[in-house]
């Protein structure tokens, strides 16, 4: 069994901020509203499971069909 298939990767902040083409702050805002799930604290650094990456993306393309 491939296990690289099967386990969720964990993406920095600043990174996740890249991507969305926001702020660290913004991505903040994204997880008080609830639009973003919150993030995971590992060695002191912010992380975020890319399937909640993806899944937030894949809610915000669904909401324009």
């Amino acid at each position: 069994m491939d296990t690289t298939t099967t386990q969720d990767k964990l993406v920095s902040l600043r990174s996740v901020a890249e991507r969305l083409d926001l702020s660290v702050r913004g991505i903040y805002r994204l997880i008080a509203r609830g639009l973003l799930p919150r993030p995971v604290k590992v060695g002191g650094s912010t992380k975020f499971f890319e399937s909640d990456i993806q899944g937030y993306l894949a809610a915000l393309q669904a909401q324009r069909r």
